[in-house]
């Protein structure tokens, strides 16, 4: 399949090229600016002192270039850059290839039988996804796109993410990863859609380089369902997806450390995992919203093999895709995440409360035990509306790790993978 890709762009960039003289082209653009200031109270390490206090910004601006033929075909290209700080990078994918200030770019061809893309865009089963609603889908807890939480064992600002816990239900394995995308017309409120990326690289280098990456997730297959109707005076969402990959070249006998809490109790030490061999990509999950004139209610729920939920990994070292545990695809082992929300709208006016839950299974240790690694949070906010392209959001959220060593210290092993925190945060947004 990867030696289709040169010749599959050059037919992509000669429909461009043979329909220019068709119609005119048209342009449009727009963009989003996010501003966040946070009140932190988290656990700490005596030698390592956080500030109570902390800041989030993130701006995306996009454009995008089309013509529709006089047979009523839709051709374009759309591209997204984004500037954000550190604490807006939480939800980014690992995934190398592309400069990270560009978030994503990719062909379309629309017409009556659907929309074929091809470029750097989320998958099928992530596009499908239907969520918890949120009064803020800058700090929600599920699929945080700004997380002030940070590592208290970092000297400097680190998401906390112990042992790679994040707390994210949709299927976003492959990131805006390098992939065909198809999606059908909708027909009875019933959206089919299914993408295939050949390789994980945001990059065209990749896709021509015949060299299997260790431990490293290929040939991603994404499936996903999505329905939007009405019964009776509600409407109604739901969703399901299911991806699939393969590892390029399995590392046989391969361990992981963990730093766990000692049998014969004690301080935590490292702890060998029994040997294993990384495994192929699955994960699925399934997610619905219902809405009664003011109020939604809704939740969603995803299985991964992906150790913690985060994004898959693209290190380096002589294992690329399980240099570390956060992002290795396990055997065995799975993380199930889980989340549900209210909201209720009234005027200018909107206010939610939301919760989100994650339990992950370590790889057994070479002691015997199996252990995990669990979080969970919940939330409330209230956001005003001063027109459609600017508002202002205010909420509380409180998040609870439980981590294997069961301490958050510096010394004599520094390990944090349980902690307390709460957070307070104004945000404000603007579109244009």
């Amino acid at each position: 399949m990867t030696r289709l890709w040169p010749a599959l762009t050059a037919v992509c960039l000669l429909t461009l090229a043979g329909t220019a003289s068709a119609r005119e082209w048209s342009f449009d653009w727009g963009g989003q600016g996010n501003l966040s200031g946070y009140y932190i109270d988290q656990t700490e390490v005596p030698s390592n002192t956080l500030n109570g206090y902390g800041f989030a910004a993130e701006g995306k601006t996009w454009g995008r270039v089309k013509t529709v033929t006089d047979s009523g075909l839709e051709i374009g290209l759309r591209g997204q850059l984004r500037f954000q700080s550190s604490e807006h990078e939480f939800s980014n994918d690992n995934i190398n290839g592309a400069p990270d200030v560009v978030d994503e770019v990719w062909l379309y061809i629309q017409s009556a039988f659907g929309r074929a893309t091809i470029g750097l865009e989320d998958g099928a089963a992530d596009s499908a996804g239907i969520f918890s609603p949120t009064v803020s889908e800058i700090n929600r807890l599920d699929d945080a796109r700004a997380f002030p939480l940070q590592d208290p064992i970092s000297s400097s600002f680190t998401a906390y993410e112990p042992n790679g816990a994040h707390t994210r239900t949709d299927l976003n394995a492959s990131g805006d990863a390098l992939k065909i995308i198809y999606y059908s017309p909708r027909l009875i409120g019933i959206q089919l859609s299914a993408s295939y990326a050949p390789e994980l690289t945001r990059g065209f280098n990749d896709l021509f380089n015949s060299n299997d990456q260790a431990d490293q997730q290929s040939d991603i297959w994404e499936v996903g369902v999505n329905y939007q109707g009405s019964l009776s005076a509600f409407d109604v969402g739901f969703y399901a997806g299911y991806v699939a990959g393969y590892n390029e070249d399995a590392t046989v006998g391969h361990t992981l450390t963990i730093i766990a809490a000692p049998i014969i109790p004690g301080p935590p030490v490292p702890f060998l995992t029994n040997a294993f061999t990384p495994g192929d990509l699955e994960e699925y999950g399934a997610g619905a919203q219902i809405a009664y004139e003011g109020l939604k209610v809704g939740g969603s729920y995803r299985v991964t093999n992906i150790a913690g939920g985060a994004g898959l990994a693209d290190g380096g070292g002589a294992s690329v895709g399980c240099g570390q545990l956060a992002g290795c695809v396990l055997p065995d082992n799975h993380t199930t995440i889980w989340g549900a929300g209210v909201t209720y709208e009234t005027g200018p006016w909107r206010v939610g409360a939301e919760y989100v839950n994650l339990e992950e299974e370590l790889p057994r240790l070479a002691d015997g035990r199996d252990l995990t690694q669990d979080a969970q949070g919940w939330a409330g906010s209230v956001g005003y509306e001063f027109d459609e392209n600017a508002r202002i959001v205010a909420g509380y959220q409180h998040y609870a790790f439980d981590g294997p060593a069961g301490t958050c210290v510096a010394a004599p092993t520094p390990v944090c993978d349980t902690l307390d925190a709460n957070l307070g945060y104004i945000q404000t947004s603007i579109t244009f």
